[in-house]
């Protein structure tokens, strides 16, 4: 777990854990990112020895600080788990039990609710790609899932079976030892956002090993707990995500498709735009005109933008 000034939610992330079932063997791997409100030397000073932690020593994000806690790590699965999460039930178990069950499961995750017990984004079907961001960013593809509410259609799984997906977010992401050892950690070019993406896809490409959603295995999360909450619209987070996709999209794809994807969305925002000023949508208007600004900024300055930022 990686914790950046969110002692409240990690500190109750960490007591749901603690109430798991105690018939499996585990370890809790805490990496604070230099946290400035403290939080995570508070945490550690709360739960001592029971916890391993880590202070980073500055914020690395989240692939350099997973790959901090992966060397320190001993299990025969690894289970990336963000602090803004609740367990459910047998959550750790049921994961874990699956994975013994499925050799040729690389990486499973739960179903994830938003801490109202709503279904929330816990999948897709597909990883990313120039074909899924093009669906994704039409105006048609847009207002048909507003309309009949099919986006989570893709992306939570309404079965009572485990389904193969194209990946699991980084929220609750069980990995095996196995797959670590044969493709090598996340990729740290990647600051945060996209990285699961990116490691999926080498484990796809390189192994025979798939990706499941475990029904039963149900888990509560708070989306960006670490961003300020009190817009919704951060524009940190959006600056932080979109360079993300950008270098997984370089990084699996190439160059040129990365270029495109930052025009595509860079088009398709002003798309949005207009279409918000037909529905006199004021507020999501100024939001699109933001987001084309930045990609805009992105394409003046491409490559410099995809460098790490903190």
């Amino acid at each position: 777990m990686i914790n950046y000034n969110t002692f409240e939610l990690t500190k109750n992330a960490l007591e749901s854990i603690f109430k798991e079932p105690n018939d499996i063997s585990y370890e809790i791997i805490l990496v604070d990112n230099l946290s400035p409100d403290g939080s995570g030397e508070s945490l550690h000073k709360l739960y001592g020895d029971r916890i391993v932690y880590i202070q980073a020593g500055a914020n690395l994000g989240t692939s350099k600080a997973f790959n901090l806690a992966l060397k320190k790590s001993l299990g025969k699965y690894v289970l990336w788990l963000n602090t803004d999460i609740l367990l459910k039930d047998n959550f750790i178990k049921d994961l874990y039990d699956f994975m013994e069950k499925t050799p040729d499961c690389g990486i499973c995750g739960g179903n994830i609710l938003d801490f109202n017990g709503n279904p929330a984004h816990s999948f897709r079907r597909d990883l990313p790609s120039p074909k899924t961001d093009k669906k994704d960013m039409s105006v048609c593809v847009k207002v048909f899932r507003k309309l009949f509410k099919k986006q989570l259609s893709s992306e939570y799984n309404y079965t009572d079976k485990p389904l193969e997906v194209g990946y699991v977010t980084g929220a609750d992401m069980m990995i095996r030892r196995d797959v670590i050892d044969l493709i090598g950690a996340f990729d740290e070019d990647i600051f945060m956002y996209a990285e699961e993406c990116e490691f999926t896809f080498r484990m796809k490409q390189k192994t025979s090993f798939k990706v499941f959603c475990v029904p039963y295995a149900h888990i509560y999360h708070l989306e960006g707990a670490s961003f300020s909450r009190q817009n919704s619209f951060s524009e940190r987070r959006f600056r932080l995500s979109s360079i993300g996709l950008a270098i997984y999209m370089k990084k699996c794809y190439g160059e040129n498709v990365a270029i495109n994807f930052l025009k595509r969305r860079k088009q398709s925002y002003l798309r949005f735009m207009v279409l918000c000023i037909l529905m006199l949508r004021i507020k999501k208007f100024r939001q699109y005109r933001k987001k084309r600004e930045i990609f805009k900024e992105f394409l003046q300055n491409y490559p410099d933008f995809m460098r790490r930022e903190t």
